[in-house]
């Protein structure tokens, strides 16, 4: 998960890292934070999950920039930051996910962020565990796959490997009841089926 945060204010911009980082620190394994305050070029939007946007930026027009991001990734989540509360009604131009008022910050930014978090469990699939006594969540899609070993588990990402105690009937029922829709059935057979061929082989 990508998280870009694009301001020329760079007072701003920390205020906004503080709260991105205090709010999904418990939500997200792997994360990135990225601060643009300068040289606003296509290249630096390219990529990105979710993206804070200012709309009035000196170099740039953060709509046009929105636009851009839109291009690149149909899903990304856009929410603007801005001074401008006149410009709420052009942005939708890019359908933003939300429009945060800076004369208002603390409370839009709050509801933001809820709304950003209802949004990540309802759309992407999470797998939540427990990591070293912390609870711990991170997308299905980021698991390459699942090792069962006696008693532990362990999750492979392209990022790290992550063991935690639990046994393979849990594993999958938690799988089952939380994150996984019935199209995903076959996924969860062809997970037993590898678990009975090598129970078998052993």
């Amino acid at each position: 998960m990508l998280i870009k945060i694009v301001d020329d204010d760079q007072a701003f911009v920390k205020k906004i890292k503080d709260i991105v980082y205090d709010n999904f620190k418990d939500i997200f394994l792997d994360y990135s934070i990225e601060c643009i305050t300068s040289n606003f070029e296509a290249q630096y939007f390219e990529k990105g999950d979710i993206f804070f946007l200012d709309i009035d930026l000196k170099e740039k027009n953060g709509i046009k920039i929105a636009e851009k991001i839109r291009e690149n990734n149909s899903n990304a989540i856009i929410i603007f930051v801005s001074a401008m509360n006149d410009m709420i009604f052009d942005s939708l131009i890019v359908q933003p996910f939300y429009f945060i008022r800076k004369d208002n910050f603390d409370r839009d930014m709050k509801i933001a962020c809820t709304l950003i978090q209802k949004y990540i469990n309802k759309n992407h699939k999470i797998i939540t565990f427990d990591l070293n006594g912390k609870k711990t969540s991170m997308q299905l899609s980021d698991i390459i796959y699942l090792e069962s070993f006696l008693h532990e588990i362990t999750i492979h990402t392209p990022f790290d490997d992550y063991k935690y105690s639990s046994t393979f009937n849990k594993m999958m029922s938690g799988l089952t009841a939380t994150t996984m829709m019935p199209t995903d059935c076959s996924v969860l057979r062809t997970l037993t089926i590898i678990r009975h061929l090598y129970i078998s082989k052993i």
